[in-house]
């Protein structure tokens, strides 16, 4: 990138971010309210070249000013050939809206199964729910597999892509074709499906496999996120995929691990499970909506007390060692933020929750130590 302006970014001349019911986007940080008229890349690319930052990449502007990094700059060790040359790399494909769960920190327009809650709770109207449903996944049937020549990673996101039958048609035709070979394949899934024979085979011929779970927690606290699974399910699934990758060692796992005020209580004993028994590894993201799972607008006497959790379940170990170190770090950083007294929502945030729980015929006590906040400090 040395020769190219400091602005510029890979991402619109090297991937593509595919998307039911939307034009195609650059990259998934890139709204298609930005897009220019013809849909193109052009005018984007344009704009970098000049070294000029273009409206649509304003979130990872504002990552820079506040942090100095983005997905724009880690782009630059992604693509180590990054030049001015229009050539498809990268592929990020959101297959659709198809999944047999409704985890709470979705909605409607990611999983059909949203669909009857959000309705019977007032969170959207019959209108939205039919407009989203005239859409339900993307057509991968006709995506030309020529334009994929030169494509070195796919990553694939859902709904559940193994409920999609489209998704399980290209990954044959990817492998049938010999393109596969060639391809880094990151699959996200909800660990409830598991491919048949032919499906799995033909996922064996891509050149690696990254398989990312979305689990947050075990037991009774994944059954409450990730809602209607059964953690026994979950964990069965994911030993079927832990065998694989013992006997093919063509497969990576780790989990895409969503950090909220649920499951934050109790994280440390997620990680061991998953790295001591399991022998994954464990990646974490935080949640910023909906805001009732998000630390950061949570109140500051929370935030203190997940910090005391926090500090206990860390005490003994060591928490710059490789296996904690993301972990212990990224929980002390969300517990320092500080909330304006005037923005405290909690109570709300409780009542909330507590509404769509109930619903679903669940309650908090089966997140105990979120639970043990919350009565503490609020008496609920």
């Amino acid at each position: 990138m040395s020769n190219l302006p400091s602005n510029a970014c890979a991402y619109p001349f090297k991937a593509e971010m595919l998307m039911h019911g939307q034009p195609s986007t650059p990259c998934c940080r890139f709204h298609t309210r930005f897009l220019p008229e013809d849909k193109s890349f052009n005018e984007i690319r344009e704009t970098m070249m000049r070294n000029e930052w273009h409206p649509g990449c304003y979130k990872c502007k504002s990552d820079e000013a506040m942090k100095g990094s983005s997905m724009r700059t880690d782009a630059d060790e992604f693509f180590d050939d990054f030049t001015d040359t229009v050539r498809l790399e990268y592929l990020e494909i959101t297959v659709g809206r198809l999944c047999n769960l409704a985890c709470l920190s979705c909605g409607a327009e990611f999983s059909h199964t949203w669909d009857k809650d959000e309705l019977a709770l007032g969170i959207s109207d019959e209108a939205k729910i039919e407009k989203l449903k005239e859409v339900q996944e993307y057509d991968l049937d006709n995506l030309d597999l020529d334009k994929l020549k030169d494509v070195k990673f796919i990553k694939v996101t859902g709904g559940e892509p193994f409920l999609h039958r489209q998704f399980l048609n290209l990954v044959v035709r990817l492998a049938d074709s010999g393109i596969a070979g060639q391809i880094d394949l990151e699959i996200f899934t909800n660990c409830t499906w598991f491919p048949k024979k032919l499906e799995l085979d033909a996922l064996l011929k891509f050149k690696r496999i990254q398989l990312s779970p979305s689990i947050d927690g075990v037991g009774s606290t994944n059954d409450l996120l990730r809602y209607p699974s059964k953690w026994e399910t979950i964990e069965a699934t994911l030993d079927k995929w832990i065998e694989v990758k013992d006997a093919t060692g063509r497969l990576k796992i780790a989990t895409a691990t969503t950090v909220s005020v649920i499951n934050a209580p109790q994280l440390h004993e997620f990680i061991h499970w998953a790295r001591v028994h399991k022998g994954i590894e464990v990646i974490l993201q935080t949640v910023y909506e909906p805001h009732y799972l998000s630390i950061e607008h949570w109140s500051n006497g929370f935030r203190r007390a997940l910090d005391l959790i926090v500090d206990q379940q860390y005490m003994g170990f060591n928490k710059n060692s490789g296996k904690f170190k993301a972990s212990h770090k990224l929980l002390k950083d969300l517990c320092s933020t500080v909330t304006n007294a005037h923005d405290d929502k909690t109570q709300e945030y409780i009542t909330e929750l507590k509404r769509i729980l109930a619903h679903r015929g669940q309650d908090i006590s089966m997140a105990p130590k979120f639970a043990s906040i919350v009565k503490y400090l609020y008496d609920q």
